[in-house]
């Protein structure tokens, strides 16, 4: 669906990197699969069921609505109906729930399972929970949300608009097989005037290995190639010293095995990540540079979302993520910070095979 001859609002992030119409005649490569997402959401039998852990979160329920305008989507969320009802109310929210969109209550039978969970890895990892009843509920929810989408029922969990992410990490992984059996990682997707720039980690306990690194690499890569803008990865020295020397071969091994999983990725590793990134203007907006680099792929945990945090403080980036890697594009973790507008782009990608994107990637 069109709107004065413009991309859907949920396309708003990948139409600001173009900057153009999705009706000129001369289409960038970026925006053709974008276009092809816009068919695809005209299309009844194309609508993914996407479920949101955090149902009583008013910019969930606000993109709820934006998704249901848009027919993009069709949204579930975890909760109390009665508290979603209050909550739509107080909001003056366009929705009716139980008609516009699915209301999951909490599942008693796996209450104990999930406060045992819960419980058990706060205390493994040693979290600092400031608020326990809050920690409960979103790692119930999530779980709850996860169990819908393992039996499935659903397409995609979009979780963490509230709490910490290994908070619902823990849950996912608990229940997803696909998260089991793969490396987890994840992949932050910037934007400013018309650079693209991903940054991508791993989520490990220990020290990513050749394989493992190789493995979110290839699987970023799917994600960059299903928006429309070719690959070319650059796998980053992102520590000093003397580690330096074996990350360094790490990171080449790792580049040897990307180019054998996917032979038409562009990768180098490694790369020093003053070198990857570029030149950032005095102005703090993004410069064209020499670098032909737009995925960054860190080592690791917690790294990509670093570099982010200090791109978005010295810069006009905007972001639509973090995509969880790993997932078979079954769940994301999202961050507290996130938008209304961010997670009606993020629900236009849950659920869906990226193949449906003409990715060029393996």
């Amino acid at each position: 669906m069109t709107t004065n001859g413009h991309l859907p609002h949920a396309c708003s992030i990948w139409r600001a990197i173009c900057g153009r119409s999705a009706t000129e005649e001369a289409m960038p490569p970026l925006l053709e699969p974008i276009a092809q997402l816009s068919r695809l959401r005209g299309t009844l039998r194309s609508r993914k069921r996407v479920i949101f852990a955090e149902g009583h979160d008013l910019r969930v329920l606000r993109a709820i609505q934006c998704i249901i305008e848009e027919q993009s989507a069709i949204p579930i969320v975890v909760g109390h109906e009665k508290d979603i009802h209050k909550r739509i109310a107080e909001a003056n929210i366009g929705l009716r729930a139980g008609h516009d969109l699915e209301v999951v209550e909490p599942s008693d039978e796996f209450e104990f399972s999930d406060q045992w969970l819960a419980y058990s890895s706060a205390q493994q990892w040693k979290w600092r929970i400031p608020n326990l009843p809050l920690f409960i509920r979103d790692s119930r929810n999530t779980a709850s949300a996860a169990r819908i989408v393992d039996g499935s029922r659903a397409d995609c969990v979009i979780c963490g608009a509230s709490g910490e992410f290994s908070w619902h990490f823990i849950q996912l992984k608990e229940i997803l097989a696909s998260l089991q059996r793969r490396t987890a990682g994840t992949l932050h997707v910037l934007s400013a005037g018309e650079r693209l720039l991903c940054l991508s980690d791993v989520v490990i306990e220990s020290v990513a290995n050749p394989s493992q690194l190789a493995e979110i690499a290839v699987a970023a890569a799917q994600y960059v190639s299903a928006i429309g803008a070719r690959p070319r990865i650059a796998l980053c020295l992102d520590r000093c010293g003397k580690d330096i020397l074996s990350l360094g071969d790490k990171l080449h091994a790792a580049a040897q095995i990307v180019k054998t999983m996917a032979a038409d990725v562009d990768v180098d590793g490694p790369v020093a990540l003053r070198d990857a990134i570029g030149a950032i203007g005095g102005s703090g907006r993004a410069q064209r540079t020499s670098t032909r680099y737009n995925v960054l792929v860190f080592s690791r945990t917690g790294i990509a979302a670093t570099v982010r945090d200090v791109l978005r403080s010295n810069s006009d980036w905007s972001e639509v993520g973090p995509f969880l890697l790993g997932a078979a594009n079954r769940a994301h973790i999202v961050t507290p910070e996130i938008s209304s507008e961010a997670l009606v782009d993020m629900a236009s990608f849950a659920g869906r095979c990226l193949d449906e994107f003409n990715s060029s990637v393996g």
